[in-house]
């Protein structure tokens, strides 16, 4: 596989498909930061395990000393929980990923291949999972301050107790309603994937339509075994 092909699988199988030294800013109307830092990871996992579902505009930044420049791609995404989330790629145009609750897909129409994942069933083995499922964000992660300045909003840092060859970090910033609204993976040799999610909108239900998946004709598929 490509070094494209496994960033973009990093990406969102990351979901499904995983940024800069320093982490994206946070979205305008950020609360004060906490003093303690487990109260607010108690909040966000709060938040998240009572979403049943939002719509959003999606900024992807990829940063890796394989790039030469970072990698900049956005579009909208759709979330319905447990376990479906849709991609729709705007830039680069015609790129999708879908997870339908049993397996992410990514289509890259530039390659003209698919990429095909079993999802984590627990939701933490990849950065962007924990958007699928109920998370226990204390009991899976160990929780502390990212960088930021002393008197501003900082972000949430998450590493894993159980040591991941995925990725060693996560970084969360949230807005008021605890919400994420952006997240950095950081992987284990320090390649970055942040997303930054705007205009989120909340929402009880969404079609099914949107997350289920047709290959279009011709194209590759490659089955990717979990880790």
């Amino acid at each position: 596989m490509g070094f494209v092909s496994r960033m973009a699988l990093v990406t969102v199988s990351t979901i499904l498909a995983g940024s800069r030294l320093a982490a994206a800013p946070p979205a305008a109307g950020s609360p004060a930061v906490p003093a303690d830092a487990v109260t607010e990871a108690r909040a966000v996992e709060e938040a998240l395990n009572g979403l049943d579902g939002l719509v959003a505009s999606f900024t992807q930044t990829v940063e890796s000393a394989g790039l030469p420049r970072p990698q900049v791609e956005r579009g909208k995404v759709y979330l319905l929980r447990p376990g479906r989330m849709r991609w729709d790629y705007e830039v680069p145009r015609g790129k999708l990923a879908i997870a339908d609750g049993r397996k992410s897909y990514v289509y890259l129409p530039e390659e003209r291949q698919v990429l095909v994942v079993p999802l984590d069933p627990q939701g933490t083995r990849t950065g962007i999972g924990l958007l699928l499922n109920r998370v226990d964000l204390v009991g899976s992660f160990e929780i502390g301050w990212g960088p930021g300045a002393e008197t501003g909003p900082r972000p949430l840092l998450l590493r894993p107790r159980a040591p991941r060859t995925e990725y060693d970090s996560l970084l969360l910033f949230t807005g008021p309603d605890h919400l994420v609204r952006a997240l950095t993976i950081v992987d284990p040799l320090g390649s970055r994937v942040t997303y930054r999610f705007d205009h989120l909108r909340l929402v009880d239900t969404l079609d099914d339509d949107l997350f289920r998946f047709q290959p279009p004709p011709g194209v590759q598929i490659q089955e990717i075994p979990p880790p």
